[in-house]
């Protein structure tokens, strides 16, 4: 995670949150000083490394190409204007925002793959119908799972992630938010407002269908480029 200070720098990167939808994996990268080689390591959902504040104070959305050995977002906040779409067709509808977990510390959550982007954006929507979204408090989320999502069209499946909120945090109390500015005003409170957490055990638990990693078991390590969304079709 780059010191805070040097965040703004040309060549200083955060640690990237990434979806492997070929896989259903959750991975954070991570960088060898020694080697100058990035890779991803996994995170076992519903452990404790899969739980973040999210900060919806900061979220952004606009246009990314991402590929092997390039890497171009261009975002701006909610509420304000969308950025320009670039001309080139390698660019996609992408969204942005920084989650923290006690252990990991800040991570950067960028995608414009269609899987990841479309399973954040609808955990925003439902972030929006909390009242604790309109006192300005962070989700707490888990990605607890994966989801099986057959594409007819490419003729195999892919997975999408199942993430749960589980609470609410203040976001003063996160130090790397705390040094940010808020960029999004929380949402006005409505009376149709609702605890969705309080419904989810209605729900049906998605089937598991990757087995848990052997208890003392080393995290997978993963080439980077298994993790890069521009390598995934446009439709994920």
């Amino acid at each position: 995670m780059p010191n805070t200070d040097l965040a703004d720098l040309r060549g200083v990167f955060p640690t990237p949150l990434r979806w492997n939808a070929e896989i259903g994996v959750l991975g954070y990268g991570t960088y060898d000083d020694a080697t100058g080689e990035r890779s991803v390591e996994e995170i076992e959902l519903g452990s404790a490394k899969a739980k973040f504040v999210m900060d919806l104070s900061t979220r952004e959305r606009g246009y990314g190409l991402i590929r092997t050995g390039l890497y171009d977002m261009r975002l701006s906040p909610i509420g304000t204007a969308a950025p320009d779409c670039p001309s080139e067709e390698d660019f996609k509808p992408a969204i942005g925002c920084w989650v923290w977990n006690p252990s990991l510390g800040e991570l950067r959550l960028e995608t414009n793959a269609a899987m990841f982007r479309n399973a954040v954006s609808a955990l925003w929507d439902r972030c929006r119908t909390f009242k604790e979204a309109s006192q300005d408090l962070q989700p707490v989320i888990n990605f607890v799972d994966r989801r099986e999502r057959l594409i007819k069209k490419r003729g195999r499946t892919y997975f999408a992630p199942v993430i749960n909120i589980i609470g609410w945090f203040p976001r003063n109390k996160i130090p790397p938010f705390a040094l940010r500015e808020p960029t999004v005003k929380p949402p006005a409170e409505l009376d149709s407002q609702v605890r969705h957490a309080m419904l989810e055990h209605l729900q049906k638990d998605p089937v598991r269908t990757r087995r848990k990693p052997k208890s003392g078991s080393a995290p997978k390590q993963t080439d980077l480029r298994d993790f890069l969304d521009d390598e995934l079709p446009e439709d994920l």
